[in-house]
């Protein structure tokens, strides 16, 4: 039952963090004199249940099997998406239950889709509110993925399991240390990429919006037509560099800082991105550069890798329809989409390492038939 208990506390703690989250689109409404009481109603709920949870779950022992790991990560998810989906609820906005769940949910798993329609003419601190869904939801997939799921033995990602982090009785002291690392690792890069953002043209306002759903790779946006709102290519440049930074492992960048300097150089997934985004660039420069005469060289070479930095990791910022551009670019941008970024980081998709263990079972199972005798054992990662 303690194992239950300490489910419901750290729901709860999620919980008044959320709520507290919610101080930033009330400050924005007195910025902006849009003032109304949608977030401060639902931040005084959020943190009335998150406080009811966290002190009807008190105890002294706390521990997570993974049994209750399970659940929490299930029930992380739903809590935090239905308190999130509140001041949609009480805007102004005139959404019913559904579509505002759909937004929170859309929202804190960075994926991206949207119901608001007219996002130009949007209330500012709605505008505000789905960034930090969006940037709150990025974290909590990178400390998931790093601290969690190794554990649970999900989807392969026990091969990224921390160092020294073996028995699940440990889950809580270590998930304290990575998500702490982690968090303040996220900080800084969503301060440098708002604050590059800012120097090459955008308000502070969307610099603030678009560097949260940048990191995040969750492509929310502060206009209808997102990046391409501001049709300014140095923006562009900026985004392509941060969503790049946003896919790589964050368990790479806590090495990093461990003290693995030449992590970044000899980390396998890292080099299968690279590989995938260059081969990737390099094909689509060549479809724009034989099939449309729109563009400068420059200018073609920075929209392919906008949009497939964009569409690999899931973000979804667009600059120009690619629809027009013929059937190819769909299909291949389908076939990115599902590939996906790094392990560990806030993209979507299958995850590259998949394909890359796949990839390393084909051959191995190659050199049997050529060495029927032959015992060939599987290393990822020098793991």
């Amino acid at each position: 039952m303690s194992n239950y208990k300490t489910v419901f506390f750290i729901l709860g703690i999620l919980q008044i963090i959320l709520g507290v989250s919610m101080v930033f689109p009330i400050i924005t409404q007195f910025i902006f004199e849009e003032f109304d009481s949608s977030f401060i109603s639902a931040s005084i709920i959020s943190i009335i249940f998150g406080t009811l949870f966290l002190l009807s779950n008190i105890e002294n022992n706390r521990k997570l099997n993974l049994q209750s790991a399970f659940l929490l990560t299930a029930l992380s998810w739903v809590s935090v998406a239905i308190f999130g989906s509140l001041p949609f609820i009480f805007s102004d906005l005139n959404l019913s239950m559904t579509d505002s769940f759909f937004e929170s949910m859309s929202g804190i798993t960075t994926t991206g889709s949207t119901i608001i329609v007219n996002l130009d003419n949007a209330p500012k601190d709605i505008l505000i509110w789905r960034a930090i869904l969006q940037w709150l939801g990025g974290i909590g997939v990178i400390v998931m993925a790093i601290t969690i799921l190794p554990l649970l033995n999900v989807g392969g990602m026990q091969l990224f399991r921390v160092e020294s982090y073996e028995s699940t009785e440990k889950i809580l002291p270590k998930a304290r240390e990575v998500t702490l690392i982690i968090s303040i690792i996220y900080l800084i890069l969503t301060f440098v990429c708002g604050f590059f953002y800012w120097i090459v043209g955008m308000n502070i306002f969307d610099s603030i919006a678009h560097s949260m759903t940048t990191i995040a790779t969750g492509g929310f946006s502060t206009y209808s037509d997102s990046i391409g709102h501001f049709q300014n290519p140095r923006i562009e440049i900026i985004s392509i560099i941060f969503i790049i930074l946003g896919s790589i492992p964050f368990i790479a960048y806590l090495k990093f800082v461990k003290g693995d300097k030449k992590i970044f150089l000899k980390d396998v997934q890292i080099k299968g991105l690279l590989y995938i985004l260059f081969f990737s660039i390099s094909l689509m420069f060549l479809y724009l550069l034989f099939n449309t005469n729109e563009y400068s060289y420059l200018d073609n070479l920075r929209i392919s890798a906008f949009n497939v930095v964009s569409i690999l990791s899931g973000t979804g910022y667009v600059t120009d329809d690619f629809s027009l551009w013929g059937k190819f670019p769909l299909v291949f941008f389908l076939f990115l989409m599902f590939i996906g970024g790094c392990a560990g980081s806030t993209t979507c998709g299958i995850k590259i390492f998949r394909f890359q263990i796949l990839g390393y079972f084909i051959m191995n199972q190659i050199k049997k038939l050529v060495y029927p005798r032959g015992v060939f054992a599987i290393k990822y990662n020098e793991s």
